[in-house]
């Protein structure tokens, strides 16, 4: 029994990804930050107590107890069905944390007021606290990362292709200075893609993946030509056997001239021209974020593995442009 709900209280907490993502835009951020990371991490030590972590098994009452406490006040800034049903367990939580109410249930159920703790191996341990670090890493540094580069003036700033969601309930905003004008930036911009110029990141890691892509080092003139309906392709056709599908990529929505290409479930890529010879590279993702039961697991997917990769992956592919425009500006 103290393995099944410290494994119930290890899914609670990283259910709180949804809840966190949700709360974001009610802010304010630091606040939301801290009740997001109180609640994640300390339903994670509870559970990872529960099941027998050493240190941990000791403390896990409080520790649940106090995270309980953080998640309420987190849901109440987003309060929605799907994140109200969630609280129910915070509720159960916080009376569990009244002995004599506590006593009364399990005696009922007929489980042990101090049931037996079993130790985890040393191996289990370090796994379960390798995670409670790095997913409490994630809860802090995102509002770094989820607005890498850019100033408060450019988060208010209409951009093309924000009329395409009315209501954007989540946000990635990232961006980079380059000493270069805005049309020494647009060329390599208008080539991206895997099949052609690549997309000036990490492509050791998109090959560790099977993904043969390779960035180039030029203006390639036969890759100028972009148009609206034109896919941007991330992969071969027929990437892992089609089991993904025959075209993975983005299509082109929307082009500015020279100055703005918006993908189709990436976002928008805009210059913006500071003077003669340095221009802002903005890349804006939008999205609803509607909160649905469905959304929960895909919420910890993406805050777990989708929005590290990306930024890392984006910020590598925004320096790439960065030197590429640079250095055929001053050649």
């Amino acid at each position: 029994m103290r393995r099944l709900l410290g494994s119930i209280l290890v899914l609670h907490g990283l259910a709180h990804a949804a809840a966190g993502i949700w709360a974001t835009p009610a802010g304010p951020t630091w606040f939301v930050t801290l009740l997001w990371w109180i609640a994640m991490a300390g339903f994670v030590a509870a559970g990872a107590g529960l099941i027998g972590v050493r240190k941990l098994d000791e403390l896990w009452l409080p520790i649940a107890t106090t995270a309980a406490a953080a998640s309420i006040l987190l849901i109440a800034r987003h309060p929605t069905p799907t994140t109200l049903l969630g609280s129910a367990i915070d509720g159960a939580v916080l009376l569990g944390a009244i002995p004599m109410v506590r006593e009364i249930v399990l005696r009922d159920v007929g489980i042990p007021f101090h049931p037996p703790r079993r130790r985890v191996a040393r191996l289990g341990t370090t796994i379960a606290v390798l995670a409670l670090c790095y997913a409490s890493g994630l809860v802090l540094l995102r509002p770094w990362h989820m607005r890498w580069g850019v100033t408060h003036a450019e988060l208010a700033m209409q951009l093309p292709g924000d009329e395409l969601v009315s209501t954007a309930a989540y946000r990635i905003d990232h961006g980079i200075t380059i000493h270069a004008p805005a049309d020494s930036v647009w060329p390599w911009l208008a080539q991206i893609g895997q099949d052609r110029g690549g997309f000036y990141s990490y492509s050791w890691l998109e090959r560790l993946i099977g993904d043969p892509v390779h960035n180039a080092d030029r203006i390639v003139p036969e890759w100028q030509s972009i148009r609206v309906g034109d896919l941007v392709r991330a992969t071969p056709p027929d990437y892992l056997g089609g089991v993904f599908g025959h075209d993975i990529g983005w299509r082109v929505t929307r082009i500015v001239p020279q100055r703005a290409l918006v993908l189709e479930g990436w976002g928008a890529f805009v210059i913006v021209p500071v003077d003669d010879s340095t221009s802002r590279l903005l890349v804006r993702t939008r999205g609803e974020g509607k909160p649905t039961l469905m959304s929960v697991p895909l919420s910890a997917f993406s805050f777990l593995v989708f929005e590290p990769a990306h930024f890392i992956m984006e910020r590598g592919m925004l320096r790439g442009i960065k030197q590429r425009a640079e250095s055929g500006h001053s050649t």
